[in-house]
């Protein structure tokens, strides 16, 4: 799976093994897992490559908000949205 670039179903399939969580499955569940792991590990990836390739000049995050009365944006409602 490495050598083709599934790294989310390795990392699943592998998880699986060493869990032990493999014959809680059937054969079809156990692939639909599988191929959801790896639409998932690749969706996730081209997030952050999107995040790396914007070159944002700051790093931000809801905590960090000023909500100041100056600017007038209502905290509950950010929250709210976050």
């Amino acid at each position: 799976m490495k050598q083709m670039k599934l790294y989310g179903m390795h990392n699943a399939f592998k998880t699986a093994i060493e869990s032990g969580k493999t014959d809680h499955y059937t054969l079809d569940q156990f692939i639909a897992m599988l191929i959801d792991a790896e639409w998932d590990e690749r969706h996730n990836r081209r997030i952050e490559r999107s995040i790396k390739n914007a070159r944002f000049h700051y790093k931000s995050n809801i905590e960090n908000i000023n909500f100041d009365t100056s600017r007038n944006i209502d905290r509950n409602q950010v929250l709210r949205l976050a």
